[in-house]
């Protein structure tokens, strides 16, 4: 074997062995990309990001995820316009969220500004369907 060629076979060799390699290490390194995202509309994202879907349920039905640890509460079913304990128009809804209901699980949400509980009541509203 001719000594000039043997360095250029090593030297070859060791090129392609460390181009595989880093390939293979590329490749592993890449994550995929991420979900594409979900545009809630902003009446259904203050619903769902002051947690009124965990007592009042995806409906407005009354049935949300937390209602088993309500047990005895009275959860008005937004979808019954007789059960809404201070009334049910736009105002009256605004009021209940802005103040809350003394002695029930009906917290003050008065940290929100304006426009997020007037769309959490329009939002609210459009749920009834039992209206008088």
């Amino acid at each position: 074997m001719n000594l000039l060629f043997y360095p250029c076979y090593i030297i070859s060799l060791i090129s392609c062995i460390f181009i595989k390699c880093n390939s293979e290490n590329e490749s592993a390194k890449k994550e995929p990309p991420p979900p594409k995202a979900i545009t809630v509309p902003f009446p259904e994202a203050m619903y769902i990001q002051n947690g009124c879907i965990s007592c009042h349920g995806p409906e407005g039905n009354g049935r949300g995820t937390r209602t088993h640890l309500l047990k005895n509460a009275r959860i008005p079913n937004f979808q019954d316009v007789t059960t809404y304990v201070y009334g049910s128009s736009k105002e009256n809804i605004s009021k209940t969220i802005q103040n809350g209901i003394p002695g029930t699980f009906m917290k003050s949400y008065s940290h929100m500004r304006k426009n997020e509980i007037d769309a959490l009541a329009d939002y609210i509203q459009k749920m009834q369907k039992n209206k008088i």
